[in-house]
């Protein structure tokens, strides 16, 4: 009955883990304003318990307008390089809001949504080119439609498509967005 011993192990590395433990086990560190800590703990109950924690940071620029989307843009797709002009655009286009919808100000009647206000015209409905829309032929919108873009991840990801796809045109890849 070795099953109760590596319970045990694994119990006590998850409290631990999720800092409950022993009396002199220091506080974890708060991270500062500008930077953004994601901490992952693996446990492995019922076998030989471990725990990794690995920590990345996202370093944010001090005076970002919209820095809680840094690590997540990061994640995505997005390079560090870029960051700081994405928080200026999610920042002029949506004030860091992913619930934004424009429907109003554009001349055609397209609307734009999301994050970065990606305009579902252009991007994600039927055209000529791409009968399911663009974002929809090069994988990431799973559906007809734009609502997906709503998702924060979903238009972080969409955004560096746009990003990309000028710049394999020749363009400056910010083009989309007037930069």
């Amino acid at each position: 009955m070795d099953l109760i011993p590596r319970f045990m192990a694994a119990a006590s590395a998850a409290l631990l883990t999720l800092g409950v433990g022993l009396a002199h086990n220091p506080p974890t560190p708060v991270p500062s304003p500008t930077t953004i800590a994601t901490e992952v703990a693996v446990v492995s109950s019922f076998s030989t318990a471990t725990t990794q924690s690995p920590t990345t940071t996202t370093p944010v620029l001090a005076g970002a307008e919209c820095g809680q989307w840094w690590g997540l843009a990061l994640q995505v797709g997005w390079e560090q390089q870029d960051m700081e002009t994405l928080d200026y655009i999610m920042w002029r286009e949506s004030r860091c809001d992913p619930t934004q919808h424009n429907t109003t100000l554009n001349k055609d009647g397209s609307t734009d949504i999301g994050l970065t206000q990606i305009n579902d015209r252009s991007w994600c409905l039927p055209t000529r080119w791409y009968p399911n829309g663009y974002l929809q032929s090069v994988g990431v919108l799973s559906t007809v439609g734009c609502e997906q873009l709503f998702d924060p991840a979903t238009n972080l990801k969409a955004a560096k498509a746009i990003h990309d796809y000028h710049t394999a045109q020749g363009q400056q890849g910010f083009e989309a967005w007037s930069l």
